[in-house]
């Protein structure tokens, strides 16, 4: 299976990040994405890893820091996603995030319970859990939009690669015995499903390795309660769900035949409200539309 997949060069592009099994996000994604697609067929929509592992905590107990209230299905998020792949295949991408790697051999994630992964394959019960094991399986580690010069990932860019067979190479039980303190710094696989951060000159590196003319990557992982942050010019994170109040979370649109100039290009021009009606708590009002 692929660990990287190239995008064409004609279409429109939807990126979302993060959603940890928040089904209205869900919704509002998919639903967009359909919109995006009846107004010409070839729209794309690539979720950049976690969606799954939410809270299933009562309003009382919701922690002010997680932005809107919200009961996570992990399960219900993952039956949708499935579907919606197989009813436009090949137009819909999800890449692995550290979150689903706890399924296929990651290290334990722990946020609400103490083994994510764990639990959520108690709701979903033997037989289903096995059958979304396989299918996290053939999720790629990297999406190219090569016209575009965009390239979306988990994490921040941050591997250290001399071509994109470095990833194509990756085994996903390679981070076996490794801790989520050290992953980063000790594998390609562990920089591209955790770093939070890196240097200009790392990204600019990563991007090179898998297509010299790449400028821009997109990635969430973190939380960005503005809803975006454009890290220097050659990297945008992106919070489209899980930490953020409805009103700041974003996606980003892009039209796979526009050259990307820089990371600014495309929060300026790309950047979307999945919520545009709901009220802004932190994200500048003017940054997206």
């Amino acid at each position: 299976m692929a660990r990287v997949v190239d995008l064409p060069s004609r279409g429109t592009l939807l990126i979302a990040t993060d959603l940890q099994g928040n089904v209205a996000d869900w919704l509002a994604v998919e639903r967009r994405f359909l919109e995006l697609h009846a107004a010409r067929e070839d729209a794309f929509l690539v979720v950049t890893g976690d969606l799954v592992h939410g809270p299933e905590l009562d309003p009382d107990e919701w922690p002010a820091q997680l932005g809107s209230y919200y009961h996570g299905d992990s399960a219900e998020v993952l039956s949708r996603a499935e579907r919606l792949q197989r009813q436009f295949p090949g137009q819909v991408v999800y890449l692995l995030g550290n979150h689903e790697h706890a399924h296929v051999g990651g290290p334990t994630v722990g946020k609400f319970f103490t083994d994510e992964a764990a639990r959520l394959e108690e709701l979903m019960g033997a037989r289903r859990s096995s059958e979304v094991r396989a299918w996290l399986r053939t999720w790629p580690l990297v999406a190219v939009a090569p016209r575009a010069r965009i390239c979306m990932l988990h994490a921040a860019p941050h591997a250290n690669i001399s071509s994109r067979d470095d990833v194509e190479r990756v085994e996903l039980g390679s981070l076996a015995g490794l801790d989520a303190e050290s992953v980063t710094s000790r594998s390609v696989l562990g920089a591209i499903l955790w770093a939070r951060s890196t240097t200009r000159e790392r990204a600019r590196a990563f991007l090179r390795a898998l297509g010299p003319a790449l400028t821009t990557a997109i990635y969430g992982h973190d939380v960005v309660r503005e809803g975006l942050a454009v890290e220097d010019a050659s990297r945008v994170c992106l919070s489209t769900s899980f930490g953020c109040h409805d009103g700041d979370k974003m996606v980003v649109e892009w039209d796979l035949s526009e050259p990307a100039v820089s990371a600014f290009d495309v929060a300026r021009r790309g950047a979307r409200r999945l919520w545009p009606d709901a009220p802004i708590v932190y994200s500048d009002p003017g940054v997206a539309r």
